[in-house]
């Protein structure tokens, strides 16, 4: 599958799904012919009960992605 080119670096994605897993206010480092690599931030308890924000890159294949919501309005 051919890279999207309307999913430019900055654009935040409201939702990124897959079989296994989906992720929520992404925003689009890059689109590549391979996947699509973006970062997401999410909480993260280390082993003493504290809670970090981490910013995680994933880079997700195309044939894995089920779908992307890229604007949703709510009413």
């Amino acid at each position: 599958m051919p890279e999207w080119k309307g999913l430019v670096p900055g654009l935040v994605l409201q939702e990124i799904a897959t079989a296994g897993a989906a992720w929520t206010h992404c925003t689009v480092v890059r689109s590549e012919a391979v996947g699509l690599v973006f970062q997401v931030e999410r909480a993260v308890t280390d082993e003493g009960g504290d809670v970090d924000n981490v910013k995680s890159t994933v880079l997700v294949p195309w044939t894995s992605i089920r779908h992307v919501v890229v604007d949703e309005e709510r009413s």
